[in-house]
């Protein structure tokens, strides 16, 4: 309620009419940005360029080109266990934790349709797809293998059942004894993988070893399972307790080498086992990331082990996940050097990371012996093997955190399980607060490719004589030594590690994740400034070009985007950057025939700042504690928005200035508190550059104001106030807590300086308008400096600062001047200074300002900052706390706006300070607000475990013709047709000479994509809508089918055939009902699973018969 009489002056008048009006008023939400502390999952589709990331709480969001964007949800937001792609059809697969499977159709134009979502009795282990036929293989914790058809949409009635029980039966029945293993672990499925080059052989990867399996003849080929004998030391080393007993360590990862010719096993104890394909006897080469040949004895090891007393080395992590690569580096069809990429195998004392290595290429010549197929793995091949894995280079890349995932991510290619020619890695670790971060490297690691070259070699003609004479050339020393230093940091920067790449906003996590933010309003020449140059291309990000977007105009609102202010969202983050993004409505603008060409919000990468780079500079290192780098922490971020200016202020009382253009200055200010940077130079790609430090060592910095026309201000907790002429640098005043006791009616250094206005005014007694600074403390009491400028042009303070009062408690936006006739602020930027400079008493007895004081418990309007009051509010209880006041510009009036806690905005008329309207916002969990003076804001979720925000939502007070631009994008993921790489062909592990006599293959009756389908899909399959044209299939090399172990009969493939098609018979009647239907009818689809699941167990008995059956004739008896 106002509590004192109006102000009678005419020349103060009223600016809010405009928006008396409540219809002009609509709160509305535009846009929600996640940023997902929670990924728990990835996959990548090299053939369109998609990235899709799954998380805890049930979100898939798929990324592709700039501004296509989709995010699905799965039923109860249950956990995303496995997500792949199913490159063939254009599908992506998803597993929940409550073994669900989702199918989404990517060819749908708008967003992926819910194709089918399909419930399973046992726990979904691993999916593996091949982008050379249609089905996916899906294994169960039961141990058995079932097939889904993506093109019918149905499950296949192949299934194979748990294949190492029937090698162990297998295995007892002729005599071995079985060493003492958890079943539960040996017999769950933990992999499925195609062979890369034989669509008819399938691995299967179980905890007590791998099996390999013909897919046509329904029999086990080969088995593969490493046994130490006693005293190997294996991963665990000598040390290990039961060293002198024969072991068995559980499988845990398994990849195959690109040729198809080795195999790549992983251990739980941290052991990697590798085997030829042509030998299950032995493996080739049993090793840990830093020791060779740990399945063999050493004698004088192990007895000096047992006759002394040594402390055990630190345990080792499992192996959890093994990637081998190939690259099109070689014309031998072979292939040359090959990447392995392993997560685990680490010590725990040993920081925590992904370990690549690079081998060289697996050539042998010609054996010097025949060679008998019959026979088996040739020694000859063997030893070249064993070559073959000695490795050349090794790279780690390391995390803050305990590594939890990676992904390669190809060029082009979806074959070799997505692993062939590989161009970055992602990392997924934890980071504190059980959030998980994102990271995005290149790959393979720079030292892999790069040859680095003598730095000692000089050209003959850089030799100079010494007794040659040269004419002296006079240069700048100062030039010089920036050129030297300039030089020495492009050095030092010179490094083998891989460079970072751009993830996508949403991945801002861990190190990268948004401490806090802004949202800047910005003049039409101020933003085309600053987003100048976005267009230069950036090599340092991921290939995502999947699909183009546009967002539909329904209502005819595209065409006011283009009225909209231009906008910038900055946000500082946990690494020491700052960085910015487009979030000008104008960049949605877009039609199907012009699709956008932007991200909403769009990020500037070339406007990145990291301030590891300043204060890593000698010239800060030598005048803070060792430790400062690794503490130091942003507490806020100014950004001055006509000259583009930008400072961070440090918790610990640091400032940073940065600038787009390099002004120079002083080399050795004259001000001890004072540090030039201007000798850094920018950051390779980046604008912005750093000129100066202010490093005071007074604590804290408790208020900041930076101005547009080179002044600053920073107050610190210890009462210590700075005014600093930035074109110097040079510091103009210094102001204790002692200096300004006589405007306080006491001494109370506990009463900080809590708010800095810098602005372009008139005050009661100096009718003249002047460059004025405006300090207010916590309890209120001001101080107001006034700055003189010189006929030289120099600055000073003006020695008798004016006192003023205003409300308590100041509030973040709660100290503002506006002009008393038309509303408009009265900044300190060049037009401001125009105004001081040619100010008069004439102009000012015209021109009256309003200084709009918000504090905790209240608003205060003042004439001329020091004059007479003109209304004063109090907010009262009922409303709640007042967290956040801005004055909103719009349509030629200008009003103030009151945020509160309890989700309401008091919109108060200016300057009489008459309450308008009270609107209210949507009930979110949000923790924090920011504004801009539009009438735009940003809410922010925090994560309160970490620190880190986890959603930024977009919100307008004028929600009124403007949110239907802002939907979620239209997205046509397949608008360019683009050819999947024909299926690899098997080769030689011999020279091509050899080839002809023997290809090094295990004997199988090699099949298309099109006989596999038919395979697995049996011979009921529904008729579906053609494949989508682009697929290039390629014969695979045939032979004459073999058995190792044999096969089903005819009887039990009857009975289990006929089973399974009874119950996918009906299925499939019910589901393609269902397939009409759209996503919302997901609970209904699952009733119809149920259903299906029902059929089965009606079957079970005869089911249980026939495998009963087949478990005897696997093996021939």
């Amino acid at each position: 309620m106002a509590l004192f009489t109006r102000h009678t002056d005419k020349s103060i008048v009223a600016v809010s009419a405009e928006l008396n009006d409540e219809a002009d008023w609509q709160t509305g939400i535009l846009r929600h940005f996640d940023y997902h502390l929670n990924v728990c999952a990835f996959a990548f589709e090299p053939v369109i360029g998609l990235l899709a990331v799954g998380t805890t709480k049930g979100l898939v969001d798929i990324h592709g080109a700039p501004g296509v964007h989709v995010r699905l949800l799965v039923n109860d937001n249950a956990k995303i266990n496995l997500l792949q792609f199913a490159t063939s059809l254009s599908r992506l697969l998803c597993v929940d934790e409550h073994d669900r499977l989702y199918v989404w159709d990517l060819t749908t134009p708008g967003k992926p349709r819910l194709q089918k979502i399909m419930n399973y009795r046992h726990p979904v282990t691993a999916l593996a797809l091949s982008p050379s036929h249609q089905h996916a293989f899906i294994a169960l914790a039961n141990g058995e293998v079932h097939t889904y058809d993506l093109l019918c949409s149905r499950s296949s009635p192949y299934t194979m059942p748990n294949l190492w029980r029937l090698y162990e039966e297998k295995m007892v029945a002729r005599g071995a004894s079985l060493s003492p293993s958890d079943p539960s672990v040996s017999h769950i499925p933990l992999d499925l993988m195609v062979h890369p080059r034989d669509l008819n052989l399938l691995f299967v990867v179980y905890g007590g070893g791998v099996v390999l399996s013909d897919l046509s003849q329904r029999n086990i080929l080969r088995a593969y399972e490493l046994e130490l004998p006693p005293g190997a030391p294996g991963g665990a080393g000598y040390a290990a307790p039961d060293l002198l007993t024969s072991r068995k360590p559980s499988v845990t990862a398994f990849a195959v080498h690109p040729s198809g010719h080795i195999l790549a096993i992983g251990h739980a104890d941290g052991s990697i086992a590798f085997w030829a394909l042509e030998d299950e006897d032995k493996p080739v080469l049993v090793r840990t990331l830093d020791e060779d040949d740990t399945n063999l004895v050493d004698a004088d090891k192990l007895n000096e082990m047992l006759s002394t007393h040594h402390s055990p080395p630190a345990p080792r992590e499992p192996i959890f996940k093994i990637t081998w690569s190939g690259f099109p580096n070689s014309s031998d069809p072979r292939g040359g050097e090959t990447t392995l990429t392993v997560l685990g195998g680490l010590r725990s004392d040993e920081p925590p990371g992904v370990t690549a290595y690079l081998f060289p290429p697996l050539n042998p010549g010609e054996p010097p012996s025949p060679v008998d197929p019959s026979a088996g793995l040739h020694p000859f091949f063997r030893a070249a093997i064993k070559r073959s894995l000695s490795p050349i280079n090794v790279h780690t890349y390391i995390t803050n955190g305990i590594t939890q995932d990676f992904l390669l991510i190809p060029r082009d290619s979806p074959h070799f399980s997505g692993t062939w020619d590989p161009v970055s890695i992602l990392v997924m670790s934890e980071y504190v607060g059980r959030t998980r971060a994102v990271e995005a490297y290149e790959f393979p690691p720079t030292s892999f490719t790069s040859k680095v070259a003598s730095t000692s070699v000089l050209h003959a003609d850089d030799v100079t004589h010494p007794l040659e004479s040269h004419p002296t050339i006079e240069t700048d020393p100062i030039e010089d030594l920036t050129s030297e230093l300039a030089d020495t940091l492009e050095f030092m920067q010179g490094t083998d590690d891989p460079r970072s790449l751009r993830l996508p906003s949403s991945l801002w996590t861990g190190a990268n994740g948004v401490v806090d933010g802004q949202l800047i309003a910005l003049e039409r020449d101020a933003y085309e400034t600053l987003v100048d140059d976005r267009e230069i291309s950036d090599t340092y990000e991921l290939p995502l070009c999947g699909g183009v977007a546009w967002v539909e105009d329904f209502e005819g609102e595209m065409k006011l985007m283009k009225l909209q202010p231009r906008r910038i969202f900055m946000t500082n983050h946990r690494d020491l950057t700052i960085r910015f993004q487009d979030i000008s409505s104008q960049l949605l603008v877009s039609s199907s025939t012009s699709p956008l060409k932007y991200s909403f919000p769009s990020p500037l990468p070339i406007l990145t700042i990291d301030l590891t780079s300043a204060l890593s500079d000698p010239a800060i290192v030598t005048r803070t504690s060792p430790k400062f780098i690794d503490e130091a922490q942003i507490a806020s971020v100014h950004l001055a928005t006509e000259s583009l200016e930008c400072a961070a202020v440090l918790h610990t009382g640091e400032v940073i200035l940065y600038r787009l253009i390099h002004s120079g200055g002083l080399h050795h200010p004259e001000d001890a508190e004072l540090v030039s940077l201007h000798h850094i130079p920018a950051l390779p790609g980046n604008r912005f550059r750093p000129a100066f430090a202010i490093l005071s060592g007074m604590g804290s910095a408790t208020a900041f104001a930076i101005s547009d026309i080179g002044f600053m201000s920073v107050a610190y907790t210890s009462g210590l106030l700075f005014i600093i002429d930035m074109r110097g640098p040079r510091v103009l005043a210094r102001f204790t807590p002692e200096a300004r006791s006589s405007f306080l009616s006491r001494k109370d250094h506990a009463d900080c300086i809590s708010s800095l206005t810098w602005t372009v005014s008139c005050t009661a007694a100096d009718p003249t308008y002047r460059v004025l600074l405006i300090a207010t403390l916590e309890s209120g009491s001001s101080t107001i400096y006034t700055l003189i400028r010189s006929q030289s042009g120099s600055w000073t303070v003006k020695n008798s600062p004016e006192s003023a009062e205003a409300t308590s408690h100041p509030i973040p936006g709660g100290s503002i001047v506006i002009d008393g006739k038309n509303g408009n602020r009265c900044r300190a930027n060049r037009g401001g200074l125009a105004t001081a400079l040619a100010s008069s008493l004439e102009d000012t007895e015209v021109r009256k300002t309003v200084w709009i004081s918000a504090g905790a418990k209240g608003v205060k309007c003042t004439v001329n900052i020091t004059g007479e009051r003109i209304e004063r509010v109090d907010w009262g209880s009922k409303v709640g706390k007042v967290e956040r006041v801005e004055v909103v510009h719009k349509n030629a009036a200008a009003v103030l706006v009151a945020f509160t806690d309890k989700r309401q905005v008091l919109v108060y008329s200016l300057p009489y300070l008459e309450l308008l309207h009270t609107l209210h916002l949507e009930q979110l969990p949000t923790s924090s607000l920011v504004t801009d003076t539009t009438g735009d804001f940003i809410e922010f979720t925090r994560h309160p475990p970490s620190g880190l925000i986890s959603k930024a939502i977009y919100g307008t007070l004028f929600d009124i013709r403007r949110s239907g631009p802002y939907a979620p994008p239209t997205v046509n993921f397949t608008d360019e047709k683009r050819v999947i790489p024909p299926q690899p062909q098997p080769v030689s592990i011999a020279p091509t000479s050899y080839f002809t006599s023997w290809i090094g293959y295990i004997t199988s009756q090699g099949m298309t994509g099109e006989q596999v389908d038919a395979l697995l899909a049996g011979p009921d399959r529904p008729v579906a809508q053609p494949t989508p044209k682009g697929h290039t299939s390629a014969e695979a090399a045939s032979g004459s089918p073999g058995s190792a172990y044999g096969a089903y009969t005819a009887q039990a493939q009857g009975i289990a055939a006929s089973a399974a098609t009874t119950a996918s018979n009906l299925y499939s009647r019910l589901g393609a009902a269902l397939s009409e239907r759209t996503e919302g009818l997901g609970q209904l689809q699952e009733s119809f699973d149920s259903l299906e699941q029902g059929s089965r167990k009606m079957l079970a008995q005869t089911k249980s018969l026939a495998a009963q059956q087949t478990a005897k004739r696997w093996f021939g008896f």
